[in-house]
């Protein structure tokens, strides 16, 4: 069964990109440009939501922290994993904030694969 990813970021490109590369690798993307998409979004689509969120963190508006903190107040979707992906972080992991609403925060220069292999693993329940 493919991984379900919501993929927020309002840079058009880099969210085309990014999902092309994670559908070649089986994952069903839903896109959104902002925040306010995003949960519009995963609020249509209850009961069937995603099996992980991937946000930027610099959205205009509402953050990608803001919306992991709306998506962890509903009660519905606060399992979902989250992962917040930065510029601002290296690709070595130096510079990652410590964000304790997410799952995890990842580099934008990070390899494709590498986002699917940590994607997979979150989406995936524990035993």
């Amino acid at each position: 069964m493919p991984i379900k990813v919501l993929l927020v970021d309002d840079d058009d490109a880099y969210r085309s990109v990014t999902a092309i590369a994670l559908e070649s690798e089986g994952c069903q993307v839903i896109e959104a440009a902002d925040a306010f998409v995003a949960l519009e979004t995963l609020q249509m689509g209850l009961p069937n939501v995603p099996d992980v969120i991937v946000s930027d963190w610099d959205l205009p508006g509402l953050d990608g922290i803001a919306l992991c903190q709306q998506v962890r107040n509903h009660p519905v979707l606060q399992r979902i994993p989250f992962v917040i992906i930065s510029a601002l972080v290296e690709q070595n992991g130096e510079g990652e904030p410590t964000i304790h609403l997410a799952n995890c925060c990842l580099s934008k220069q990070l390899h494709f694969q590498e986002l699917f292999r940590r994607l997979a693993s979150l989406a995936t329940p524990q035993q």
